[in-house]
This record gives C-alpha cells, structure tokens and sequence, in this order.
C-alpha cells in the first residue's frame, strides 16, 4: 500500500473501498462515507460526512454533476440526488470514495480504466478551505470541481436513523479490515513510526488495545444493501 506514512491508515481504510465499489452505479454515497467515517473513528482519528456537489469537465466540454447544488433530495425508496464526501480532519484530506457514481466517470470504469473507480483524496490543508469556494482535483483525463455543502448535510439525518444498525455494522468491519491493511503493510514497509504519530492506532496495531468484536452481520444489512437496486416508480 503506497502513500504518506502520516496518511497511510486513511488510505487503509479505502483500500476496502475500492476493492468493494469499483464500477458500481450511483447511491452508494451515504453509506459508504458513514461507515468511512465510523471505521476511521474506531481507529481513533476525526472525521465527518459531508454533502457536495461535484461539476465534472473533459477538455473544456462539461460532463454535468454528482449530486446536486443546494438541497438534497431523500427518496422513499432510500436513494438521493445529492452526494456525499468524507473530510478527514485528521489528515487534513477531503476523500470522494464514490466519484465513480458519475455516468461518464462510471462508464471508463466499465470498459476497464480501473483507476476511474478508485477514491479520489485531495490534500486541501484546512476545513476553512473548503468553505472559501470550489475545490478543484483531476481524474486525468476529467477536471473536477468540488464544492462543500455542509449547511446540508443534516439533511440525511432521518437516513442514517433509518439505517443505523447495519452502517454501524459495516463501519465495525471497515477497521478492522483497515487494521489488517496496516499490519500487512507493515511486512512490506516500515510502518513503525505510525505508532508515534499516532498513539491510539500504534496500540491496536501492538495488541494491547482491541477493536470491538465483529459480530455476525445484522439481517438488515440486506436492507441497507437493497437500496437502488430497484428503479423508482
């Protein structure tokens, strides 16, 4: 696993991510970043969901958005037209684990650019950054522009109520499938100076803190997982 030895657990956890997503159409953003942020918080970093909206161009051609500018909608069925992002305060990262979600970004995923699929992570510096304008990214050969909708995030507050227990399940499983990354990682690299930047993770990763045991999947995680699935009527 490549990255910044000050980042590495982030990209840990979306290593899952990709492997789990990679392709697949659009709503996958709710639950993917509440169980991004869960599994990062379980490993004892500060993270929060996010809702944005992402203006997508190709050789000054426009491509449309992800999600919508201004006010989400949450269907009945559990599906939305807006968009969901990741800031992971203690990386100082904004993480889009579903940019996939795009039709044209999803179609050169399908005819074998795997690299489309992948999480896209912008170093941006500070959470005050994101609130000064759009953030701009490329996904070569796409530019993207990133704009952060915190003011409406809370509108997926009766969501993620509705859907709690199995994405709590699922952000349970996301560490401790990050935790494992980092302990391969470590046979292949020198992962030791983790420990020092980050005490709590060091101690997971020596045994001498534990992850809450993973249970046997709750049977509404079939529900979380239907969502989509379905067109609406």
């Amino acid at each position: 696993m490549n990255g910044p030895i000050e980042a590495l657990p982030l990209y840990a956890v979306l290593t899952a991510v990709h492997l789990e997503l990679s392709g697949k159409a659009v709503n996958a953003c709710l639950p993917v970043c509440y169980q991004i942020v869960g599994a990062l918080r379980h490993l004892g970093f500060a993270a929060e969901m996010m809702a944005a909206y992402v203006e997508v161009a190709s050789a000054g051609q426009p491509y449309g958005g992800i999600g919508v500018n201004g006010k989400a909608t949450v269907y009945p069925d559990g599906t939305t037209n807006g968009h969901m992002v990741v800031w992971a305060d203690s990386f100082n990262r904004l993480v889009d684990a579903t940019v996939a979600q795009h039709p044209e970004l999803n179609r050169a995923v399908h005819q074998g650019s795997l690299n489309q699929s992948a999480p896209l992570v912008l170093p941006v510096g500070e959470r005050d950054v994101l609130m000064q304008g759009a953030i701009g990214a490329i996904r070569a050969p796409y530019q993207l522009a990133y704009l952060a909708l915190p003011h409406y995030t809370s509108v997926f507050d009766g969501w993620i109520a509705q859907y709690r227990e199995p994405l709590d399940y699922g952000a349970l499983s996301m560490a401790h499938r990050g935790l494992y990354a980092l302990q391969a990682t470590g046979k292949m690299r020198n992962v030791r100076q983790l420990a020092h930047l980050y005490p709590h993770l060091g101690r997971l990763l020596d045994g001498v803190d534990q992850l809450p045991e993973l249970a046997e999947p709750p049977a509404s995680v079939a529900r979380l997982q239907a969502i989509g699935q379905h067109p609406r009527p």
